[in-house]
């Protein structure tokens, strides 16, 4: 399958994405900290989020952190609505991303409903997550959403397909694994306190 090295935010990162994908932004509004694609064929979707790095729970943690604000943010919050599967950590020299001081990749799945239906989808979530330290103090946060099973009922029910390219766990392995950032000045906050007031 031929990968695409796409440009993220602005060019500050970029990476190899799978074949088959389409730019979120270029249909609907994405928020300036996130790059969100979604397979042309399937529900499946690839985001990658910057966010400041959490730093009251152990790196370990962190990665479970991020999975438990998914699942809030997905009204998964029921115990059996998001169980993780696997933690474990990335080598830091697999990745081409400097200034790490962790990665984590993170297998789980959580009992999805989109535009708040009450119909309910099962989502295999692979997450992994980059943890820049010192003053940049980020966590990137690379989450693949890939629906296994859809509801009848379910508005995704019309987006899957039986027998197209799906993207698989290799393809969003190969993605993080060439991400690399170009500008870290992406990761310095904007502050009014070199504003110089006189």
């Amino acid at each position: 399958m031929t990968r695409i090295k796409r440009p993220l935010f602005g060019g500050a990162i970029q990476a190899f994405l799978p074949d088959r994908n389409i730019d979120a932004s270029s249909i609907r509004l994405v928020p300036n900290n996130q790059e969100v694609y979604m397979h042309a064929e399937s529900d499946q979707s690839i985001i990658v989020e910057i966010l400041e790095r959490v730093d009251e729970v152990s790196d370990e943690n962190a990665i479970k952190y991020h999975f438990d604000a998914l699942a809030e943010a997905n009204n998964a919050e029921n115990v059996q609505d998001h169980i993780i599967d696997k933690i474990e950590s990335i080598p830091i020299t697999s990745l081409n991303v400097q200034r790490l001081t962790s990665a984590w990749y993170l297998f789980g799945r959580q009992q999805v409903s989109k535009y708040h239906e009450q119909a309910k989808n099962i989502v295999h979530l692979h997450l992994c997550l980059l943890r820049l330290g010192g003053e940049i103090a980020t966590d990137i946060l690379i989450s693949f959403n890939d629906p296994v099973l859809v509801n009848s009922q379910s508005s995704s029910n019309d987006e899957q397909i039986q027998n197209g390219s799906r993207w698989t766990f290799d393809d969003f392995k190969e993605f993080f694994s060439s991400f690399e950032v170009v500008d870290y000045g992406l990761f310095v906050p904007t502050t009014t306190d070199d504003v110089d007031m006189s």
